[in-house]
């Protein structure tokens, strides 16, 4: 049976996770430089240890609306298409070893619905108590890289 360890996090009331070996660190919020002409959920670039790294806003990239200031806020730095990207969430909360009987597949429902080919899988915690949306960022970020 396999296992994988992912890092959990919260965006808006929802909890995902990424694989762990895409995630380099977590940081604390960090000044941003906003970039004329970006999409909406690009909130700019960062200067990280000498390299200029783009941020993205997951809970905009995700649809949901953030009206709230992003001091609180933490960066997820991972690698999305051989590239280190900032990544805003809520809250990070652990690292969670999975295996692969607590991982189902979204259901079919959701998946004709919407465009959710970024989303890996659904991971069942506690009998099911949390749920963790497994996501696959460079799907989530496709064709726009």
């Amino acid at each position: 049976m396999g296992e994988i360890q992912v890092v959990a996090f919260r965006v808006g009331n929802e909890e995902f996770c990424l694989d762990i070996s895409k995630v380099r660190e977590i940081k604390e919020m960090m000044p941003i430089t906003r970039v004329p002409n970006a999409p909406e959920y690009t909130e700019g670039v960062m200067n990280l240890r000498g390299q200029i790294t783009t941020v993205i806003n997951l809970k905009k990239k995700l649809g949901y609306y953030d009206d709230e200031p992003l001091d609180d806020k933490k960066i997820i730095l991972a690698e999305v298409k051989d590239e280190i990207v900032g990544i805003i969430v809520d809250a990070v909360s652990d690292v969670v070893t999975l295996t692969d009987d607590q991982i189902e597949h979204p259901p079919k429902t959701l998946v004709s619905r919407m465009d959710t080919r970024f989303i890996k899988g659904i991971a069942k915690i506690n009998n099911g108590e949390r749920l963790l949306i497994m996501i696959d960022l460079d799907k989530l970020f496709g064709e726009e890289w």
